[in-house]
Formats: structure tokens, C-alpha cells, sequence
């Protein structure tokens, strides 16, 4: 009884596994405060030279200091 339920919920389990897996990497991805604070130095950069206006900036960079700041909450 035990192995026919194995083998019916095989491929639950396995995309569940699956969605997990795609969790955590986004997670980490999203959540990385070395990427994070590389990403506002290239915004810094990117508004020093002109390429970007100031409302721009402002508007990237609240989003990622709501980022760092959860990311540093995670910790």
C-alpha cells in the first residue's frame, strides 16, 4: 500500500522539491546584501555621469534600500 502511494505522489513531491529549490534561489538572489549594495553603487555611477535623472534614482534607489534593509533583517 505504502510503495503504490510513493509511486502516485512521485511527482507531486518531486515538483513540490522542485518549487522549494526555485524559492530559495530567488530568495538568496533577492536578499543578497554584497549584490545589493553593488547595484546602488552602479545607480550612484549611473546618476553621477548623467544617464540617469534624479527622480530615477530616488525611485531605485528606495526599492533597494527597502531590499538592503530586509535583507539585513533576515540576518
Amino acid at each position: 500500500m505504502f510503495l503504490l502511494d510513493d509511486l502516485i505522489l512521485a511527482p507531486v513531491k518531486g515538483i513540490m522539491w522542485l518549487a522549494e529549490q526555485i524559492q530559495k534561489e530567488t530568495d538568496r538572489q533577492l536578499f543578497d546584501a554584497s549584490a545589493i549594495k553593488a547595484r546602488l553603487a552602479e545607480l550612484q555611477e549611473l546618476y553621477d555621469s548623467g544617464l540617469i535623472s534624479e527622480a530615477e534614482f530616488c525611485k531605485a534607489e528606495d526599492v533597494l534600500l527597502a531590499r538592503l534593509n530586509a535583507a539585513q533583517e533576515r540576518e
